[in-house]
């Protein structure tokens, strides 16, 4: 039989056509485009984060109450960037408040919250977001804090840290889906005098908070690699001197995937919140994170005007850096406000801390000068008799014995660079 011929082009392709059949190499059905890497939202530590608390703003604002500047009412949002703001603080708590004395005190509520933090980001300005799973129980004379929900209160461990799991990832997945992105997330506030604790008669137990803590940081880097990769994960501890021992506990109990350790820093008479650090530079080297402190205040003023109380008639809790307002209400300027905040900034800056956000200083009282009278709009802060009107507008920007216009002390923040 005389041997086939094939043409030589033919001949070439049979290896190649041979290589394309062989077992293991059919490449299967077109993957798609290959879906866009997630990209960066916030700066990261790009930015030394300066600003102050808005929880109380706009729910002030509903009941009446105006921000001024020279003179006019002004968007407090627009104030706080014209005078050097870069971010602002916002608290999303799981329980409501709900209603009290009449108000439906909602400045923690989702609804609220979302819409805050869009005025934010209509201002350029980003967001550090307290998210507080567990809740406060309100009584005649104080306050229980971070107790755990009724609604969790039979849940093991186990069960209870998948819950604040699931409850912190959920509400950072719905923030982005509306297009807001925290630059910066801190489960739980003040967490070292208790988290989710299992009554109000319960003790801080730290090692507890580090087992619980690491679902909840778990939760934000799962929202992170998902949304926002630049998104930074604190932890907020009332007092840097107890910061050491807490913190200690939380990672000897798991609770390290984090890149912030944030205080509160009242370092006046009463609380007397000391730095057992020669300086914030030492305190960032001993615990090898960002520092940054996320509470503090300074009284711009002590209240009177003219020898009259110009406030409402709820007794502010503290002034700093004194608490002898006779003896020391030389102190309560709002240039020294401005000076002692800066300084205080400064020194964060110097140590390559993260920021300084100062607390309750978007504070106005009741539309009232007294007790006798009444109660004005009805504000209240708080579900409880003692948070008539507001604890904090001595230490506010906004001057309440000058119809609530925006005073110099704000302004530490254009002296910060």
């Amino acid at each position: 039989m005389k041997g086939l011929r094939f043409p030589l082009t033919v001949l070439l392709a049979l290896p190649l056509l041979a290589s394309c059949v062989k077992p293991g190499n059919d490449p299967g059905p077109d993957p798609g485009p290959v879906p866009p890497a997630v990209t960066d939202k916030t700066p990261g530590f790009e930015l030394f984060y300066k600003g102050s608390t808005m929880c109380f703003a706009s729910f002030m604002q509903d009941l009446g109450l105006v921000y001024r500047e020279n003179g006019s009412p002004k968007d407090p949002y627009a104030s706080l960037k014209a005078h050097g703001a870069n971010c602002v603080r916002l608290q999303l708590d799981q329980v409501p408040f709900g209603t009290y004395g009449g108000i439906n005190i909602d400045w923690q509520g989702w609804n609220r919250v979302l819409a805050d933090a869009k005025k934010a980001r209509a201002q350029g300005l980003e967001i550090f977001l307290t998210m507080k799973p567990d809740y406060d129980v309100f009584t005649a004379t104080g306050t229980h804090h971070n107790i755990c929900p009724t609604a969790w209160q039979a849940y093991s461990e186990t069960e209870l840290g998948q819950a604040i799991h699931d409850w912190v990832y959920d509400r950072l997945a719905a923030l982005a889906k509306e297009g807001i992105y925290p630059a910066i997330v801190a489960v739980g506030n003040e967490v070292n005098v208790g988290f989710c604790k299992p009554k109000t008669s319960a003790a801080a137990d730290n090692f507890r908070t580090g087992r619980l803590l690491v679902y909840a940081h778990k939760a934000v880097r799962e929202y992170a690699a998902e949304y926002n990769p630049a998104c930074l994960s604190a932890i907020h501890i009332a007092n840097p001197e107890k910061a050491a021992y807490s913190v200690n506990a939380y990672e000897s109990s798991g609770a390290k995937d984090y890149d912030i350790v944030a205080v509160s820093y009242y370092p006046g008479a009463n609380i007397g919140h000391s730095l057992p650090y020669a300086d914030f530079t030492a305190m960032a080297k001993a615990f090898q994170k960002k520092i940054m402190v996320v509470e503090t205040a300074y009284s711009f003023t002590t209240g009177t005007k003219d020898g009259t109380w110009m406030g409402d008639w709820c007794d502010n809790a503290y002034n700093y850096p004194d608490w002898d307002d006779a003896a020391n209400a030389v102190n309560y300027t709002p240039a020294k406000q401005r000076a002692w905040l800066a300084a205080l900034a400064r020194d964060l800056k110097d140590g390559g801390a993260a920021g300084l956000i100062t607390w309750g200083t978007e504070s106005l009282p009741d539309m009232l000068t007294g007790k006798t009278q009444g109660h004005g709009v009805g504000l209240y802060t708080y579900p409880a008799a003692w948070a008539y009107g507001s604890t904090w507008e001595n230490n506010s920007y906004w001057d309440f014995t000058n119809s609530n216009n925006l005073h110099e002390g704000v302004d530490w923040m254009l002296d910060v660079k």
